[in-house]
């Protein structure tokens, strides 16, 4: 039954999918606009999975709440169809679900990674693959309409820090420093690997045309499509730094030491600056909204043209 209503309600159209970045802290929190930037999924510190509205960015409304006790650690919102949402469990559980505003949210189609723990999670463009690469170096790829998975090794294994589907390509960019392709069939064939200096956060712009990876000691550094250098920064912290994407003009980097959020275009000229109160954890963007993840129940929205405080921090 499930399966057929997984059918019902997503139509198989093509849409540019919006990007989302997983958090660097262990628990992986979770912080993923809608596509449509009126939703957002936030992790509460208790792993419950918590879904607010922001119509209004300056009173976000929390509309109700998805209980997991083995921990959410990554969601993504499906690229065609609003309010659907998978989300990865730490124990390898992945299912798609239907949030419709206050109602109970309802579980559409389970599947299973045969690693548990957290790890990215995304939808291929059109919306019938859904994929995730946790720590083992495997890469799991569903097809959301028969339920079957399709797998691969990619190198050895490492922390995928960020994935990213992009022309039916899948882009992973893992703690050891390696990019990693594949097809969604995960069909050999594609351009190996290729190796930076080992990373704590790695980020694509919403065209896939641009890579943003943090280094230690707050070292960052901006990459062009054919993965050249097109600029370096860095921030004083002794943390992994967070990174998202507003288009594919200015990277913003979240500091968890001072808690500051710092905007730059990609000739890296510093755009605005923003301390928050409480500690990032996890960004999200949707049209001009940032939305930042913190470990506390409320996100706090930023207006990404000027950096102005909109709700929380």
């Amino acid at each position: 039954m499930a399966l057929h209503l997984v059918r019902a309600i997503l139509p198989w159209r093509r849409l540019v999918i919006w990007g989302s970045e997983i958090g660097t802290h262990p628990l992986a929190t979770v912080t993923s606009f809608s596509g449509d930037g009126r939703l957002l999924a936030t992790t509460a510190p208790n792993g419950d999975l918590k879904l607010w509205t922001v119509d209004s960015p300056r009173r976000p409304r929390l509309l109700t709440r998805l209980r997991d006790r083995y921990r959410v650690v990554a969601a993504a919102w499906h690229p065609v169809t609003t309010g659907i949402l998978a989300t990865l469990s730490m124990d390898g559980r992945v299912t798609v679900w239907e949030l419709d505003g206050e109602r109970p949210p309802v579980a559409l189609l389970s599947l299973r990674s045969p690693t548990a723990g957290p790890g990215p999670l995304t939808w291929l463009p059109d919306g019938r693959y859904l994929a995730c690469a946790p720590a083992d170096g495997v890469v799991s790829v569903w097809n959301v309409e028969s339920s079957v998975r399709h797998a691969q090794i990619l190198g050895r294994p490492s922390v995928c820090l960020a994935l990213h589907a992009a022309d039916d390509i899948l882009h992973g960019a893992y703690a050891d420093g390696t990019l990693r392709r594949t097809s969604p069939l995960l069909q050999p064939g594609l351009p190996g690997s290729q190796q930076f200096p080992p990373i704590t956060a790695a980020a694509w712009s919403p065209s896939g045309r641009t890579l943003a990876v943090a280094h230690q000691h707050g070292f960052f550094e901006v990459h062009n499509e054919d993965l050249y250098v097109r600029w370096t920064g860095q921030v004083p912290t002794t943390l992994p730094l967070i990174l998202a994407w507003h288009h594919d003009t200015t990277i913003v980097v979240a500091e968890r030491t001072t808690r500051t959020l710092t905007a730059f275009d990609t000739t890296g000229t510093l755009l605005w600056e923003r301390a928050l109160t409480p500690e990032p954890a996890a960004m999200s963007v949707a049209g001009d909204l940032l939305a930042v993840g913190c470990y506390n129940f409320a996100p706090v929205l930023v207006d990404l043209g000027s950096g102005t405080l909109l709700s929380g921090g």
